[in-house]
């Protein structure tokens, strides 16, 4: 089961504050999982929990006795309203021909039952492990405009999108995800969603660590290599104890730590010295290296 579908069980099941609330919230689900028109309206969904609040909502708000029935084909359940004065009725009260001017969300609970509608019907989140990606699928711009205004005046950033003929909003960030997650009423996900951004946190920065760690290991190693290099030749060919005294304490110290760094070398001396202070005597043993045959 998806994120999406555990989230529309559990908040399908949510009692709504007032009776704008469940008027809210049954508009928006016929507006993004509806078909309607003047002497129709269906309301289709992948969900029997939805189904089933669509249903409760139709009877709470109108006293009609409605029905879903399933079709494997197309794996839908499907309410059916015909009869034309109960779709008269139903969309003058939830005002789906033109603008309500907001006069279906007096309240801002209202508010919050429209978005939580709107998931209802049109709604899915990706898995948060993998990305952040909140949506709401209508098929009427307007609807989509509608929400989106909605969302922002919540400081939610919400953007529309056009694919395949239908208007997409879709939420992007982390933490405006969790927002509207409280706001339909799943609390628990929206706490989830902090903890996975906190767990991807965490293991970024390990990786980035790792990877600092990596490349510093790589440098040394180089680094190594030609130190190793400089010392060798002059061993074979004037040998180091012609070096000032210095030289062949900071050469011994680099043949016997291959693994250290410059700080670590320094603190291995006699005399300790500091990182510009190694980095000086190594370049200058490669200095009179480069000078030999």
């Amino acid at each position: 089961m998806s994120f999406s579908s555990d989230i529309k069980d559990r908040i399908s099941a949510n009692e709504n504050s007032c009776d704008f609330c469940n008027r809210a919230q049954l508009a928006a689900m016929v507006r993004y999982a509806g078909r309607f028109g003047d002497d129709k309206i269906v309301f289709a969904t992948e969900n029997k929990n939805v189904a089933e609040c669509a249903k409760e909502l139709i009877y709470k708000n109108f006293g009609i006795n409605t029905e879903y029935s399933y079709k494997a084909k197309s794996r839908l359940y499907d309410i059916v309203i015909d009869d034309i004065s109960a779709v008269e009725n139903i969309c003058d009260a939830l005002m789906m021909h033109g603008d309500d001017n907001g006069s279906l969300v007096p309240f801002e609970c209202c508010v919050n039952s429209y978005i939580k509608g709107a998931f209802l019907g049109g709604g899915s989140l990706s898995d948060p492990h993998k990305s952040y990606h909140l949506e709401f699928d209508s098929k009427y711009q307007s609807e989509a405009e509608r929400l989106c205004k909605l969302l922002e005046d919540m400081s939610i950033p919400a953007k529309i999108t056009c694919r395949k003929k239908h208007y997409v909003v879709y939420v992007k960030e982390y933490s405006a995800i969790a927002d509207v997650l409280g706001i339909i009423g799943d609390t628990n996900s929206a706490f989830d969603i902090y903890n996975i951004s906190i767990e991807k946190d965490v293991r970024n920065n390990i990786n980035r660590q790792m990877n600092c760690e990596n490349a510093n290991m790589d440098k040394i190693a180089d680094a190594y290599k030609k130190h190793l290099s400089a010392i060798e030749k002059i061993k074979k060919t004037i040998g180091l104890n012609k070096l000032p005294d210095v030289l062949q304490e900071i050469a011994e110290v680099r043949v016997k730590y291959p693994e250290d760094g410059l700080k670590q070398l320094g603190e291995r001396l006699e005399k300790p010295i500091g990182k510009s202070g190694v980095n000086h005597r190594l370049n200058r043993i490669m200095a009179i290296a480069d000078e030999l045959e």
